[in-house]
Protein backbone atom coordinates (compact mmCIF):
# COMPACT_ATOMS: atom_id res chain seq x y z
CA UNK A 1 0.00 0.00 0.00
CA UNK A 2 3.09 1.98 0.62
CA UNK A 3 4.09 1.91 -3.17
CA UNK A 4 0.88 2.75 -3.82
CA UNK A 5 0.49 5.98 -1.93
CA UNK A 6 3.76 7.07 -3.15
CA UNK A 7 3.23 6.71 -6.84
CA UNK A 8 -0.66 8.10 -7.04
CA UNK A 9 1.01 11.07 -4.77
CA UNK A 10 3.65 11.84 -7.44
CA UNK A 11 1.30 10.71 -10.76
CA UNK A 12 -1.74 12.99 -9.07
CA UNK A 13 -0.73 15.18 -6.77
CA UNK A 14 -3.79 16.21 -3.81
CA UNK A 15 -2.98 19.83 -5.43
CA UNK A 16 -2.76 19.46 -8.86
CA UNK A 17 -5.50 21.24 -11.40
CA UNK A 18 -6.54 19.96 -14.16
CA UNK A 19 -4.96 20.96 -17.92
CA UNK A 20 -6.31 20.39 -20.94
CA UNK A 21 -8.15 22.21 -24.24
CA UNK A 22 -11.43 19.87 -23.39
CA UNK A 23 -12.56 21.45 -19.87
CA UNK A 24 -14.32 17.93 -18.87
CA UNK A 25 -11.49 15.94 -20.05
CA UNK A 26 -9.47 17.47 -17.99
CA UNK A 27 -11.61 17.43 -14.54
CA UNK A 28 -11.95 13.70 -15.24
CA UNK A 29 -8.32 13.19 -15.84
CA UNK A 30 -7.71 14.87 -12.44
CA UNK A 31 -10.55 12.25 -11.04
CA UNK A 32 -7.93 9.46 -8.58
CA UNK A 33 -11.23 7.38 -9.68
CA UNK A 34 -10.78 7.92 -13.26
CA UNK A 35 -8.00 5.42 -13.15
CA UNK A 36 -7.65 1.35 -12.79
CA UNK A 37 -4.72 0.82 -10.46
CA UNK A 38 -2.35 -2.61 -10.21
CA UNK A 39 0.28 -3.17 -8.51
CA UNK A 40 2.66 -5.77 -9.00
CA UNK A 41 5.32 -6.99 -6.34
CA UNK A 42 8.33 -7.85 -8.34
CA UNK A 43 10.23 -8.78 -5.30
CA UNK A 44 10.73 -7.81 -1.54
CA UNK A 45 12.53 -4.40 -2.56
CA UNK A 46 10.61 -3.63 -6.03
CA UNK A 47 7.18 -3.31 -6.89
CA UNK A 48 5.70 -1.60 -10.20
CA UNK A 49 2.29 0.58 -9.88
CA UNK A 50 0.49 1.77 -13.29
CA UNK A 51 -2.66 4.16 -13.88
CA UNK A 52 -4.74 3.55 -16.26
CA UNK A 53 -7.74 6.14 -17.02
CA UNK A 54 -11.34 4.48 -17.82
CA UNK A 55 -12.82 8.04 -19.24
CA UNK A 56 -16.61 6.14 -19.28
CA UNK A 57 -16.23 6.78 -15.85
CA UNK A 58 -16.74 10.60 -15.97
CA UNK A 59 -19.19 9.68 -18.72
CA UNK A 60 -16.86 10.56 -21.88
CA UNK A 61 -16.74 8.41 -24.67
CA UNK A 62 -13.45 9.25 -27.42
CA UNK A 63 -13.16 8.43 -31.10
CA UNK A 64 -9.41 8.16 -30.52
CA UNK A 65 -8.08 6.97 -27.38
CA UNK A 66 -5.33 9.16 -25.00
CA UNK A 67 -2.39 7.04 -25.40
CA UNK A 68 -0.09 9.08 -22.63
CA UNK A 69 -2.63 9.62 -20.01
CA UNK A 70 -1.54 6.36 -18.11
CA UNK A 71 1.86 5.78 -16.33
CA UNK A 72 3.63 3.10 -14.67
CA UNK A 73 5.87 3.46 -11.77
CA UNK A 74 8.83 1.53 -9.94
CA UNK A 75 9.22 2.11 -6.72
CA UNK A 76 11.61 0.46 -3.83
CA UNK A 77 11.06 -1.19 -0.25
CA UNK A 78 12.00 2.37 0.97
CA UNK A 79 9.18 3.96 -1.12
CA UNK A 80 11.18 5.87 -3.15
CA UNK A 81 10.81 6.34 -7.39
CA UNK A 82 12.95 4.56 -9.23
CA UNK A 83 11.64 5.24 -12.29
CA UNK A 84 8.42 6.48 -14.51
CA UNK A 85 8.11 4.59 -17.43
Amino acid sequence: MAALEVAMNAFLPPDRRPEARDEALARCLARRDTYDTTVLKENDDLYFVSFLPKLSRCGIELETPIMDAGAVYAIDARGRILAEL
